[in-house]
């Protein structure tokens, strides 16, 4: 883990203009991001690149993101890993499960791209120090 700028970052999210638009503002920002559209390949994605953080949509075919946390809870690759939640639930009982699978912020999916990149920053130096 470390720097903040070329972390690891596995974005999963099942709607393609979305995963691309956070996924290349997320590049220019300097972080390493590896695109899933759905919980198979975020679980996958985990596994392989060991990421610093997992932005993970919560609705998505094959598993949802609480499959995916389920999935990947146990893994050595999935130690410290930093997992945010992108989704337009606002269920707190969802959260509340979330949090319970080691969740460390739910962000809604109306953020700006500035703030996108803010938040990431933030969560990534907090990971480091």
């Amino acid at each position: 883990m470390g720097n903040a700028v070329g972390a690891i970052i596995v974005l999963a999210e099942d709607e393609p203009d979305l995963r691309a638009l956070y996924a290349e503002y997320l590049r220019r920002c300097g972080y390493v991001v590896w695109e899933a559209a759905d919980g198979a390949e975020a679980t996958s994605m985990v596994r392989t690149h060991h990421p610093d953080l997992l932005l993970l949509d919560h609705w998505m075919p094959v598993l949802n993101g609480l499959e995916v946390l389920e999935q990947i809870r146990d893994a050595r690759e999935a130690i410290g890993l930093k997992v945010v939640m992108l989704t337009h639930q606002r269920d707190a009982d969802t959260r509340l499960e979330g949090f319970a699978l080691g969740v460390a912020a739910y962000w809604t999916k109306d953020l700006s791209l500035a703030d996108l990149g803010s938040k990431v920053q933030t969560l990534l130096d907090s990971a480091s120090t």
